[in-house]
């Protein structure tokens, strides 16, 4: 189990990290560059993104990540691993409010809002775009504080696994 576990714990390190990567991304140079463009410009453009990342790739990226979270911290509280198993919990959590429940809950809606066209004009745009991306600098920060619990799980892992393997007798 503790093989599995550690397996698991890799894997959620790298989803955890694309995810991260995707939003500090967004938050440093897509939007910054969008917003160089006139009104028009960048919300045809930001059209265009909303469509190309609803992908399977990235949509199991995104909602495999929670799912392996949550799994990896159940299966170490029900193993005897309380640390680990409480650090993916709480990285489970940072990962679910922080990215999931805020990306249903403001960025889905403004991306609905912007492809209906209900917005015209530069400063439309910056408004929109400055609401978008501070929710998206909540993701960024939330994804990396999840990675950061997830690598301590890992560690915590095995270190409980060299333990294991080298205890006397």
């Amino acid at each position: 189990m503790s093989t599995v576990l550690s397996i698991g714990a890799v894997l959620l390190c790298l989803l955890l990290g694309l995810m991260a990567g995707f939003f500090y991304a967004f938050s440093f140079t897509v939007m910054p560059g969008l917003d160089l463009l006139t009104g028009a410009a960048a919300m045809d453009a930001m059209r265009g993104i909303n469509v190309a990342v609803r992908n399977p790739v990235f949509f199991a990226t995104f909602a495999l990540t929670p799912i392996l979270g949550v799994l990896l911290a159940v299966a170490c509280l029900f193993t005897g691993r309380r640390k680990p198993g409480l650090l993916l919990l709480v990285s489970f959590v940072a990962y679910a409010a922080g990215v999931v429940a805020l990306t249903a809950s403001l960025n889905v809606p403004m991306n609905r809002a912007l492809a209906e066209g209900s917005l015209s004009g530069l400063a439309n745009w910056l408004g929109w775009s400055a609401t978008w991306t501070g929710a998206n600098h909540v993701r960024t920060a939330a994804s990396l504080f999840a990675l950061l619990l997830a690598l301590l799980a890992m560690c915590r892992l095995s270190v409980e696994r060299v333990g294991v393997a080298h205890r006397p007798g």
